[in-house]
């Protein structure tokens, strides 16, 4: 699901870089400027909030959209009480994210 992510966002004209782990989020964002991080909740290494939480401390601005196939309903809801701005269901709805995606983009243009 992460390569056709990046494909689909790739074509529509969005830099992406792609991670495969929580830990190997961190190491992306720790390296690369990101506007929005786009997260399973349910990982190997550690949740979708987790890895939200863990951003806070060095982007605190960062857009962060949960992505989830479970009824992980508690985890869910610390987050949006969190900051985190949305949560999409599996399977996506590509031009639901896409939309999203472009909205987001247009308000960082117009805060640059």
């Amino acid at each position: 699901m992460v390569k056709t992510l990046v494909d689909i966002l790739g074509i529509k004209g969005f830099e992406v870089h792609a991670a495969y782990s929580g830990a190997e989020a961190l190491a992306v964002l720790q390296g690369q400027r990101v506007d929005i991080l786009l997260t399973d909740v349910i990982m190997p290494d550690m949740d979708g909030v987790a890895l939200y939480r863990a951003t806070q401390k060095t982007n605190p601005n960062l857009v962060t959209i949960l992505m989830t196939a479970y009824a992980a309903d508690e985890i869910i809801q610390q987050g949006l009480e969190e900051g985190i701005q949305t949560v999409l269901t599996k399977p996506l709805d590509i031009d639901l994210m896409l939309a999203m995606f472009s909205a987001f983009k247009k308000l960082f243009a117009k805060a640059s």
